[in-house]
C-alpha cells in the first residue's frame, strides 16, 4: 500500500476543523468561544465535561482541539477519528481528505458516521431549602466579616440601617466562623451559598478556598449536587422584584456589594449586586436584567475593565454598560492596582479630608452652576447631589447616577483634586516616616 506523501497530509490538517470533525459524531453546544457536548469515550452523562476548543482560537490557547476533564481524552482532528471511530492514521486522513475535498490517493474510504449522540436533557436544578437560609442569619458576633462591617466608621444613618442591609442580602454566619453569602435568584428560590474565611481586617483569607454549602457535611446528602445543575443567580437577586424601579450595579464581589448598599442606603433608586469575582460575570446571570429592561452599571476592579467590557459587548444591550469615571475622579495610586469601588468608598469613611470635593463648604450658598448643554436641569442636579454625597457631605439622598457618562460633566478641577490628595497622602506619609526615625 503506497504511502501518503507529507504535502498531502499537511493540506489535510490545515483543512481539518475540529468542529466540523466533531460535530460529525457529537451534538455540540455553543458556550461562550467554546463548544461542549457529551464525551464518546466513556459513559459521560453531564454536558460541559467535554469541550471542544474551534479552529478560530489561536493555537496557544489550544484552538483546534478537544478534551474531555473526566476521562482526560485530547487531541486534535485525526487523534479524534482514531480513538472515537478506531480509524487507523491513513484511513482518518482519507477521512478528511474526502470532508475536505482534497485528493488522498486512489484508496476509496467508504465511512459513514453514525448519528451523532444527543445531549440528553439536564438534571433538575437544585434548589434549597428557605429555612436553611434564615437558621444561619445569626452568629454575627463570631464572624470576622461582619465584626469588621460593623467597625466600619459608618454615619448616623448608615451604621442605623446596617443590621438592616445584612438581613435584606440574607448574609449568614456558618457554624466554623465563615460568612455565608447566599445567592437566591429572582423568585426567591436559594440556589446556592458560597462560605468564605474573613481575617480580622476586612480581607479574604486567602489561605482558605471559597467552599459551598451544598459539599458541607449534612448538606451534601441532602442537596445532592452531583445529580442537579447548579445556578448561580447574581448575589443580591432576590431583591430584584422587592425594587422594580432600582437601576441595577454589578460589582465583582459579595463584599463590595454590601459596602456600597450601605453605604448609599436607597436600593429603591440604586440596587448592588455582585457576580463573585472578576472571571463570573456570565452572560446567563445577566440575561434576566436584560429582559425586564433594567438599567445596568457594570462596576468591575480597576485591573478588570477590559474583560468585563468583552462581556457587555457580547450581550449587546444598550442598557448594559460599564462604569469607569468614579475610578477617574476618586482613585489615588495609594489604593492600589486591584481596588473597587468599595475600597475607595472605605477609604472616604475613614479619610474624609482625602476625597475630592466638587463644591466646597464657603461655596453652597451659589446658585447652582447652569448645565451643560444636553443635559437636563433634573439630570445636572442629580450629578451634583452626587457629587456631594461622594464628598462624604450629609445629604438628604446620596440618589442616583455618578454615572452621566458625558465627558462634559467631568469638572476640570478633578485633575487639581487628585494632585492635591497625592500631596497631602505623600506629606503625612513623610510625617509618619520622621516620626518612626
Amino acid at each position: 500500500m503506497p504511502k501518503i506523501s507529507d504535502d498531502i497530509i499537511n493540506a489535510v490538517l490545515d483543512k481539518a476543523k475540529i468542529e466540523d470533525i466533531v460535530s460529525d459524531f457529537v451534538t455540540l453546544r455553543k458556550a461562550g468561544v467554546n463548544m461542549t457536548g457529551i464525551c464518546p469515550f466513556h459513559e459521560d452523562k453531564h454536558d460541559g465535561n467535554f469541550i471542544v476548543r474551534p479552529s478560530t482560537i489561536s493555537e496557544k490557547n489550544h484552538g483546534n482541539t478537544y478534551r474531555c476533564f473526566v476521562c482526560d481524552a485530547k487531541g486534535g482532528p485525526v487523534q479524534f477519528l482514531m480513538k472515537a471511530e478506531h480509524m487507523t492514521f491513513p484511513d482518518a486522513i482519507r477521512y478528511l481528505g474526502k470532508k475536505y475535498c482534497i485528493d488522498v490517493d486512489n484508496i476509496p474510504i467508504n465511512w459513514t458516521p453514525p448519528p451523532p449522540r444527543p445531549i440528553p436533557p439536564p438534571p433538575p436544578q437544585l434548589a434549597m431549602k428557605r429555612e436553611w437560609v434564615k437558621h444561619l442569619m445569626n452568629g454575627y458576633n463570631q464572624n470576622n466579616f461582619t465584626l469588621w462591617y460593623g467597625r466600619l466608621p459608618w454615619n448616623a444613618n448608615q451604621r442605623k440601617r446596617m443590621k438592616q442591609t445584612l438581613w435584606e442580602y440574607c448574609v449568614g454566619c456558618y457554624q466554623d466562623g465563615r460568612v455565608v453569602f447566599w445567592y437566591i435568584d429572582d423568585n426567591g428560590t436559594p440556589r446556592s451559598a458560597k462560605l468564605m474565611t474573613y481575617q480580622a481586617d476586612g480581607h479574604r483569607d486567602k489561605q482558605c478556598n471559597p467552599g459551598w454549602l451544598y459539599n458541607q457535611d449534612g448538606y451534601r446528602q441532602e442537596c445532592r449536587p452531583d445529580e442537579h445543575t447548579i445556578l448561580k443567580p447574581l448575589f443580591g437577586a432576590h431583591l430584584l422584584k422587592r425594587y422594580p424601579e432600582a437601576k441595577v450595579n454589578v460589582v465583582e464581589s459579595e463584599k463590595t456589594a454590601l459596602v456600597m448598599a450601605n453605604y448609599f442606603g436607597n436600593p429603591d433608586q440604586q440596587l448592588w449586586l455582585a457576580c463573585g469575582g472578576l472571571k463570573q460575570l456570565k452572560i446567563e446571570s445577566m440575561q434576566p436584567l436584560i429582559d425586564q429592561g433594567r438599567q445596568v452599571w457594570l462596576w468591575p476592579d480597576k485591573d478588570g475593565v477590559e474583560g468585563w467590557q468583552e462581556v457587555a459587548d457580547k450581550l449587546g444591550s444598550p442598557n448594559v454598560q460599564v462604569y469607569t469615571k468614579f475610578f477617574d475622579a476618586c482613585w489615588i495610586e495609594e489604593d492600589g492596582p486591584k481596588a473597587d469601588i468599595a475600597d475607595i468608598a472605605v477609604r472616604m469613611l475613614y479619610h474624609p479630608d482625602w476625597v475630592p470635593r466638587e463644591i466646597k463648604e464657603e461655596d453652597h450658598c451659589e446658585p447652582m452652576p447652569p448645565a451643560p448643554d444636553g443635559v437636563s436641569n433634573e439630570e445636572w442636579y442629580e450629578h451634583l447631589e452626587i457629587m456631594r454625597a461622594i464628598g462624604n457631605y450629609e445629604v438628604a439622598h446620596a440618589n442616583d447616577d455618578p454615572f452621566l457618562d458625558a465627558e462634559e460633566l467631568r469638572d476640570p478641577r478633578i485633575h487639581e483634586w487628585r494632585e492635591t490628595l497625592r500631596s497631602r497622602f505623600n506629606f503625612n506619609k513623610n510625617e509618619r516616616e520622621k516620626r518612626k526615625i
